[in-house]
Order: structure tokens, then sequence, then C-alpha cells
């Protein structure tokens, strides 16, 4: 009896150990015209053959899933064709359930990196979309206006540095901070750059 139970118990734990380290994606695309569509699941580095993974898109959704060690970077997207319609998006594979959506604006929300990773997409868009109204405008200023708008065009700019450097510092520890500070440190100062330094 003392058998069986320890039996029942392990066979629990090693359960509980193998669904925590699952991931599963589900994903929509706006309607069924993209059905029979091939969507692929690719790493951002270290990308052979073997390692991308792809579904086809049945009823307007697709399902990837299997096992993860550590969270890493990947990239879904479709055939080059479907790609300005179906915005790429950046996912971070990790144990538990992710939802994407990808449409012209992809989404993606489920897990703890894929949250923060489209919160952090979201605010780097918002900042894009202001730099570019603003740069728009001084397009058709005249002399006095345009010290003003480059006044304020420096300091969007050195907010946005600012986002992507304590985003990038605040994450450090997790993929998605790296991630962002690959992306962004070129813009960083030389200072903001020093708390990155391995020690």
């Amino acid at each position: 009896m003392l058998k069986v139970s320890y039996l029942i118990v392990l066979s629990l734990v090693l359960f509980g150990c193998g669904s925590e380290t699952n991931f599963q994606i589900e994903g929509k695309v706006p309607d069924n015209s993209y059905d029979g569509e091939w969507i692929y699941l690719v790493p951002l580095v270290n990308a052979p053959v073997e390692r991308v993974d792809s579904t086809i898109i049945k009823n307007g959704a697709f399902t990837f899933e299997g096992y993860v060690e550590l969270p890493e970077v990947y990239i879904i997207r479709t055939r080059p064709l479907y790609r300005l319609s179906l915005q790429e998006l950046l996912v971070i594979k990790e144990p538990g359930l992710i939802h994407i959506y990808m449409a012209k604006n992809s989404i993606t929300s489920g897990t703890a990196l894929n949250d923060s990773l489209h919160h952090w997409k979201q605010e780097k868009q918002v900042f894009d979309e202001k730099l570019r109204l603003i740069q728009q405008s001084l397009q058709n200023s005249n002399e006095t206006d345009s010290l003003i708008i480059n006044q304020q065009l420096d300091s969007l700019k050195i907010s946005k540095i600012n986002f992507h450097y304590n985003f990038a510092l605040n994450n450090k520890n997790n993929v998605v901070g790296q991630l962002v500070l690959r992306m962004m440190s070129s813009s960083f100062s030389d200072e903001q750059k020093s708390h990155f330094a391995t020690e």
C-alpha cells in the first residue's frame, strides 16, 4: 500500500514538473481568408531549419505547443506575401498559455514575459508615432516655429531613449530586457551603457 502511494505521489510530481515546462500558443487571424496558409515559429537567433516550427491556419486560428527549457525569443511570421496584413511578431516561448492575434498590428499576451514585451512594443509605437508627427510638422514650419519644434523633438528623443534604457535596466535579468538592450543600446549614453557592463 505504501509503495502504491509512493508511486502515485511520484507520478503527480513528475506530471506537475512536466506541465510547468510546456508552452501552448493559441493564435488567431482576422478572418478565414487565410485558411490553408502556413505560420512559422522561428528562433530569433540560432535558427537552423530543424529549430523552425510550422503549422497551418484553420478556421482563422492556429496552434503551437511543446516543451521549453528556458524562455527564448521567437518570431511568428507568414509567407512574405502576407506580412503587410499579418505583421510578424516577436514572441517569448515560455511555459504557459500564450495568446497571439496576428493582424496589421499583431499582439501577444497571456504570460508574464509576453505581457512585458507587448507593453514595450506599445510604448515604442507611441513614441515612434509622436516623433513622426513632429518631424512632419517640422517640414512645413517657418524659421521661428522650427526652433520650438526642434526643442520638442529633442525632448521627445531623450524621453524615448530613457524609456528604453529604464525598461532594459529593470528587465536586464530576463530575455525581454536583453532583447530591448540589443535593439536599443546604440542610442544609450556611455553612462547608461555602463550599467549593463558585465561584472
